[in-house]
């Protein structure tokens, strides 16, 4: 059985989920996803910790791995994820500042 199907890891995502409550990139409440910022398949211990999870809609969460690191299977981490935080309000501030 994979880690994905346990109780563990069910209540790791309902814990964050409710701890953030909307997506931590762009605040939307529709579609949530806890996302492991270290990855959970290369840091195992990090697995089930709260601290190593992130609220994102299902768009964030898509964005993050197929357009940002262009895998779910490539190995990432809390710089990867900070990089792509700092890339997403950048990206929000020329936006805004467009308009």
């Amino acid at each position: 059985m994979s880690w994905r199907h346990t109780t563990a890891y069910r209540k790791w995502r309902a814990e964050v989920i409710r701890r953030d409550k909307v997506c931590q990139v762009c605040s939307e409440r529709k579609g949530r996803h806890a996302h492991h910022i270290n990855h959970a398949s290369y840091f195992k211990e990090q697995r089930y910790l709260p601290e190593n999870g992130v609220c994102l809609c299902a768009t964030c969460h898509s964005q993050f791995h197929n357009n940002f690191k262009r895998n779910t299977r490539v190995k990432c981490d809390r710089d990867d994820f900070k990089n792509f935080m700092d890339l997403t309000t950048y990206m929000r501030r020329l936006k805004s500042e467009s308009v």
